[in-house]
């Protein structure tokens, strides 16, 4: 029962909407079946877990018809009667919450029925209040081109003949941008989805249309159009040679826009941004790391961090660990506690933990973070990498070698049987593995060249967890060497 449809839909009601769906299914226009009522309100009892004896088919047959053999299709019909209705009855709610979908609806029948007497007032109060900062901008000129084409239309219809009333105030060149913007907006958002896919899973997609598309836009002729700018500089940031430049444009606007604007185009830019920074970073272009540190902060400050109200696990871990690498030991240490209850709840204790652990590594307390660590309950699929790879580390500055030559075999097991981790992030984590192999082969050997070819390797791949850590470690062999030779 509780993988049933209906259950789980019921599951997402809230109190409020479970009693409104009562009186939903009572009104007979909508629910003329009195099994199905009585059926609902037999479950409804058992509101939210939706479990027990209670909810048990036979139990609700027995209830629903006594004396009568339990008969599985029955029961059947009449769940599947109750999920339809639930189905129309959020439908509905919905359309209703929606009030400017529902004004134009209304009107549009009224008008149909010859029963509207100001259509376009309602349009044009609409078009007055329309907030960028509830629409994404390709859904905010969109819905300015829809107002704004049906009240042109309205008065035609109802000035058939008398067109010299409102010939004047008809704007054709604004009603097309709009939808021209909303056009090139939602192109751009979708050729950045493209580029991205491709760098992610090296795979390569039919583009001529978004390239064309491209080199059609002069750019000059959107400088009041910020959005526009933004959207075509991201894509300059992931094609063109000269893409540093782009990245700095974006910086530059994005100070310009209010942070009243939607906050998912604020999350999609930053994203955008991160990721960028992370390519630079992978490249050696260091200077970055505060770039993307300053893109976390200003993330926090206006809030674009949350996704249905919490910080995901990967944005809290990711601000952790460059805050680190910039030695804002003091910032961590406040950021962790401050934004722990934003976690998921699922997640909240052990990331809490984790980046604990690594706060507890910077500051060299290495017995503490490994205590932390022995805490972890793994619920999250790349934090099992991350705790596995900090625990070597962990190994490594302390000394246990055989302890780290364990943990390096079963890390390796481990990724070699995860096939469902994709392969740029395979490669990631496996490279982590060579190197911190390599490196501990070397610190025996103590062969000079081959440290340094080791350390050039390192220097070279772009694509390795922890290289900060691991280029550290291999300068500190060749110092060693070198001391041991003087």
């Amino acid at each position: 029962m509780k993988d049933h449809a209906l259950i789980k839909l019921l599951k997402t009601f809230s109190g409020k909407e479970i009693k409104e769906f009562g009186e939903f299914i009572s009104n007979s226009y909508f629910n003329k079946r009195k099994a199905v009522k009585q059926l609902y309100e037999l479950i409804r009892k058992y509101y939210p877990e939706f479990s027990g004896k209670g909810m048990e088919k036979e139990y609700i047959f027995k209830k629903l018809f006594p004396g009568k053999k339990y008969n599985e299709s029955s029961i059947s019909v009449l769940f599947h009667f109750l999920h339809d209705l639930s189905r129309r009855f959020i439908a509905i709610k919905n359309f209703e919450s929606n009030k400017l979908e529902y004004d134009l609806s209304l009107e549009s029948e009224l008008f149909k029925r010859k029963q509207s007497v100001n259509p376009w007032k309602i349009l044009e109060k609409h078009l007055r209040s329309i907030d960028p900062s509830e629409h994404l901008s390709e859904e905010y000129y969109l819905l300015n081109h829809r107002l704004k084409y049906e009240a042109m239309f309205y008065n035609f219809q109802l000035n058939s003949g008398l067109y010299e009333k409102f010939l004047n105030k008809l704007d054709f060149q604004g009603i097309y941008m709009d939808f021209y913007y909303h056009f090139l907006i939602k192109s751009m958002r979708m050729y950045l989805n493209v580029l991205h896919t491709e760098k992610i899973y090296n795979k390569e997609y039919e583009k001529k249309h978004f390239e064309k598309l491209m080199l059609s836009i002069l750019i000059e002729d959107y400088e009041d159009t910020p959005f526009i700018q933004i959207y075509y500089y991201l894509i300059k940031m992931l094609e063109d040679r000269d893409h540093e430049k782009y990245y700095f444009k974006v910086k530059e606007l994005l100070k310009k826009i209010p942070l009243a604007i939607n906050i998912q185009d604020q999350s999609e830019i930053y994203i955008n941004m991160q990721n960028y920074c992370k390519r630079r970073l992978a490249e050696g272009k260091l200077q970055f790391l505060r770039e993307e540190f300053d893109l976390l902060t200003r993330q926090l400050e206006s809030k674009t961090y949350l996704v249905n109200g919490n910080i995901h696990s990967i944005f809290y871990r990711t601000a952790v660990t460059i805050a680190l690498r910039l030695d804002e030991h003091k910032w961590v240490s406040e950021f962790i506690v401050n934004f722990k209850d934003d976690l998921q709840e699922q997640f909240r204790e052990s990331t809490f933990l984790y980046c604990s652990a690594q706060l507890e590594f910077y500051r060299k307390n290495y017995d503490k973070a490994s205590e932390m660590l022995s805490r972890l309950k793994l619920d999250e699929v790349y934090l099992k990498y991350e705790s596995k790879i900090l625990q070597m580390m962990v190994y490594y500055e302390t000394g246990f070698v055989e302890s780290l030559l364990s943990a390096l075999e079963a890390y390796r097991q481990f990724l070699q049987n995860n096939n469902m981790l994709p392969g740029v992030k395979k490669k990631f984590y496996l490279n982590f593995y060579k190197f911190l192999n390599k490196l501990v082969n070397i610190t025996r050997k103590k062969d000079k060249s081959e440290i340094i070819k080791v350390r050039n390797e390192i220097a070279g791949e772009m694509s390795v967890n922890s290289k900060d850590w691991l280029l550290k470690k291999a300068d500190e062999i060749l110092i060693s060497v070198k001391e041991r030779k003087n």
